[in-house]
């Protein structure tokens, strides 16, 4: 099937003509992942009717915690009773002092671990249309979709409708 990639553009106080032009492109058949939203402006996906997205930050996050709090336990644990040195009457594994280590090593892995899966996040690669339009720089709210040919005038007609302003299609720049 024969599908083309077209750009529309809003003015960035017509959030809701984008929002209502995105149900539109639903209603026409066209799915998430061949609608990409480009803007200087982050709006959040529900101002957009958009499904939320995923990102695996959280777990790495988690994880990074976890091996933090591992590495803690060992050296408050283990190191004291593999070379046991009895100082002043005190136990191997004073608490006071292990809960101070142990926090601080568990938000050590939480940040580094964070700072990571970011990163990872940034590099790795996006689906969807890609393509980019100046205006967008200047203030617009640009809907990137890709279309089937025998929808395409149908729903260039019913964004127009809605106030979108359309962009040839040899205008938009390809990444």
């Amino acid at each position: 099937m024969d599908t083309s990639i077209r750009l529309i553009l809003f003015k960035e106080d017509q959030i809701n003509q984008a929002s209502d032009a995105i149900e539109t492109l639903h209603n026409q058949g066209i799915h998430d992942k061949d609608i990409s939203v480009i803007s200087g402006v982050p709006f959040t996906e529900k101002m957009l009717g958009r499904p939320m997205a995923w990102t695996r930050v959280p777990l790495i996050a988690i994880s990074g915690a976890v091996v933090g709090f591992i590495i803690a336990s060992l050296l408050n644990f283990l190191t004291p009773n593999l070379y046991k040195m009895y100082v002043g009457g005190m136990p191997l594994t004073p608490i006071p002092t292990s809960i101070v280590v142990t926090f601080e090593l568990t938000m050590l892995g939480l940040l580094i671990a964070t700072f990571l899966g970011v990163f990872v996040e940034m590099i790795s690669p996006s689906y969807g249309p890609k393509g980019y339009h100046p205006k967008i720089s200047d203030g617009y709210i640009g809907i990137l979709f890709s279309c089937p040919a025998h929808i395409e005038e149908k729903t260039c007609l019913e964004l127009q409708d809605l106030g979108a302003e359309m962009v040839d299609p040899e205008e938009v720049k390809q990444p």
